[in-house]
């Protein structure tokens, strides 16, 4: 796939909106997914996010690189723009939340018998992700949802991996320490 979007990206770089198209229609779902979590679940917002990267993708096909995979490019992107839309948003206060359930997001956890089961816990685990500074959710959200390597999360975020390591480790300790996962551990027991 990296090379068949590394051609995609050169041709959106000539100019083929055809190809821009392919990639949107590629990276959306995804992208869409990760920036739910990023942008607390405010549509419109997610929505702008996705347009301005993907118009950013294509000003600034020409001068990708090729020092990481086209995807990782594509997040850095929408992690610069969503910061940037959280900073000029901070006094929106009409967010629409949706659970991790909507999503399709949170199916490899430990499953619970019942349907309402699941949905507490995915309620409890959307909660406990909104509970993790914005820094500790953004690394979480990309290694264990997005499938990025902690070395691609680290390009993405512009931050060293090192930064991406202990980020981790601590989100981890928070979510193992938060209440309400605790108490669904105790009832999945």
């Amino acid at each position: 796939m990296d090379t068949e979007d590394e051609v995609c990206l050169a041709r959106i770089a000539h100019g083929d909106q055809a190809e821009l198209g392919e990639l949107y229609a590629r990276y959306r779902p995804r992208l869409y997914r990760y920036l739910w979590q990023q942008l607390h679940g405010d549509a419109a917002l997610v929505e702008e996010v996705v347009q301005d990267t993907f118009l950013a993708v294509w000003r600034a096909a020409a001068t990708y690189r090729g020092e990481a995979r086209v995807v990782a490019w594509l997040f850095r992107i929408a992690q610069r723009s969503a910061g940037r839309s959280q900073r000029s948003a901070a006094q929106r206060a009409n967010v629409n939340m949706l659970s991790l359930a909507d999503l399709g997001e949170g199916e490899e956890h430990a499953a619970p018998v019942g349907h309402e089961e699941r949905t507490l816990t995915r309620l409890a685990l959307h909660d406990a992700l909104a509970r993790l500074s914005e820094k500790h959710r953004a690394v979480v959200l990309l290694v264990f949802v997005q499938g990025f390597t902690s070395e691609e999360a680290a390009e993405i975020l512009g931050v060293p991996l090192g930064t991406v390591k202990s980020r981790l480790h601590a989100a981890r300790a928070a979510l193992v320490n938060d209440p309400a996962l605790q108490h669904i551990e105790e009832v999945n027991s």
